[in-house]
């Protein structure tokens, strides 16, 4: 889902590493294609269709539901849009949206818990949760990534004017404490920042070489600091080490949306196609473990455009937020 262009802005000096990266053979053995499972009959997970219990009483109106997350004492973040949603026709509003945009969502019943982040945002994209706790959210709309505390309180704001961010899109986390913004929209780089925020380094460009970008749309780190980055409009993900050098290229995603890693294995959802998207796990090495369809086999209901992901530390729940018309949360939980 892409906003209409920005208008230009000066971007910071680019650190790039194209003129060192491995040798055309070398990246040639690094290209992988993932493999494609066919139809319904590969289905790893299925729809829990009795989470969540969003009440029309505490829940009035279905939001677009950008991003999820899982709080540290196991809650649901689901990040929502409230009453400024992105139409492909007529891009978004630039005003703040009034409505909590983080709902508090209970694992086990899926009842709503608490909600905060009224007057916030004008366009959340992504939100994570950084190993100490604090909830980090993406906002395309005021170029800006915002750190909170575990229960909402704000901390601090990076801004386009502080950083040159261009509608970034999603922030991961590496053992040292730093932080990696895929900045996203407008910019297409990676961006490094130690942990006070300050500037170490930017990756990448706009292009389908290796370390080019057409839509940083997403980014996740493993246990030992491999980046994964949701190459989105080349339909890859491009796979760096922890200085920015390419050390994979897996192909064949589909328009990846979100990337996340759990479990000892990298989750991707792609919407293979609007409605009937998919999620993959992938071995650190690119290889396909399984996989399931978002739309449940058999049903006629609303699936459209899931944009954001989340996944338990065991990796048998995954969570879904759709976007457009569908606008809910749903979870899937491993068959079994």
């Amino acid at each position: 889902m892409r906003p209409p262009s920005p208008s230009a802005l000066q971007p910071i000096p680019r650190r790039t590493f194209l003129g060192t990266l491995l040798s055309g053979a070398l990246l040639q053995t690094a290209h992988a294609e993932i493999p494609q499972p066919g139809g319904h009959a590969a289905q790893a997970f299925h729809l829990d269709p009795d989470w969540p219990k969003l009440s029309p009483d505490v829940y009035p109106e279905r939001c677009q539901m950008a991003g999820v997350a899982i709080a540290k004492n196991g809650c649901i973040l689901a990040l929502n849009r409230g009453e400024n949603p992105w139409d492909p026709r007529k891009g978004f509003r630039k005003t703040r949206i009034q409505k909590p945009a983080v709902l508090v969502i209970d694992p086990g019943s899926g009842e709503l818990q608490s909600a905060w982040g009224k007057d916030s945002f004008i366009m959340p994209h992504q939100i994570s949760v950084a190993p100490s706790g604090n909830v980090w959210i993406t906002d395309v709309g005021l170029s800006s990534v915002f750190e909170f505390d575990p229960l909402g309180k704000p901390i601090r704001e990076l801004t386009r004017a502080s950083l040159g961010f261009n509608m970034p899109t999603d922030i991961a986390f590496l053992r040292d404490g730093s932080l990696l913004i895929s900045d996203g929209y407008g910019n297409t780089r990676v961006v490094l920042l130690d942990p006070a925020g300050k500037l170490l380094a930017s990756w990448g460009s706009r292009g389908s070489a290796p370390l080019q970008f057409r839509t940083p749309h997403s980014i996740a780190v493993d246990p030992e600091d491999r980046i994964y980055v949701a190459d989105r409009e080349n339909h890859r993900i491009q796979v760096l080490d922890h200085t920015g050098k390419v050390e994979a290229l897996w192909t064949h995603v589909e328009r990846p949306l979100t990337v996340r890693f759990a479990a000892g294995s990298l989750f991707v959802l792609s919407n293979l196609d609007a409605p009937n998207a998919i999620v993959r796990r992938l071995s650190p090495r690119g290889e396909l473990q399984e996989s399931f369809h978002t739309l449940p086999e058999g049903s006629s209901d609303d699936f459209q455009w899931p944009h954001g992901m989340a996944v338990s530390s065991d990796g048998n729940s995954v969570y879904v937020g759709f976007t457009l018309t569908s606008r809910r949360i749903q979870r899937y939980v491993r068959r079994g």
